[in-house]
């Protein structure tokens, strides 16, 4: 819980929002960041959440993993998505930072990944071809873990630079 949190913070950045679903995860995500914690993202207007900069988001997996029936956007989970872009349209921040699971990059034979693509772009977004793939384990953290990362930068901004070479190996 607050992995984006954690990350940005050490980057200087300051978060200025959290929602999570689920009760318990909200008192230790407020306890861990000494920050409140909003309910459910589905519920709260778009124009109760602070503008930022960046907007960070994991939005369920199930839908989209193995591990489930993978009934993506037709699961009412796996359109979290479609609520973070209301967001981003509200407040047009300059950079968008997701993160799901691995199988989102082949899920129903790449459409998950067209569909997504594409709001990115209508939102006025650029993102990679094809998502970005990391596994924490090629990053000095003792766990075997891919996730698909989407990174995209608002267009007027300029274009995304190329990604730099990512580790295949883990680090020792």
């Amino acid at each position: 819980i607050g992995g984006f949190h954690q990350a940005l913070t050490k980057l200087g950045g300051e978060c200025v929002f959290a929602s999570d679903i689920d009760e318990k995860c909200r008192t230790v995500y407020a306890d861990n960041y000494n920050m409140p914690v909003a309910g459910d993202i589905t519920k709260i207007p778009v124009e109760d959440i602070p503008a930022c900069n960046v907007v960070c988001a994991g939005f369920p997996c199930q839908p989209f993993s193995k591990s489930g029936f993978q009934r993506g956007f037709d699961d009412d989970r796996g359109n979290l998505f479609f609520n973070i872009c209301n967001i981003v349209k509200h407040h047009m921040p300059e950079y968008l930072l997701l993160e799901n699971v691995r199988n989102l990059a082949s899920h129903d034979n790449g459409n998950t990944w067209n569909v997504i693509r594409a709001h990115i772009d209508d939102l006025g977004y650029y993102t990679y071809e094809t998502p970005t793939i990391l596994n924490v384990l090629h990053f000095n953290i003792p766990q075997n873990r891919e996730r698909v990362i989407i990174m995209c930068k608002r267009k007027d901004l300029g274009p995304l630079r190329d990604l730099p070479e990512i580790p295949n190996n883990p680090k020792t």
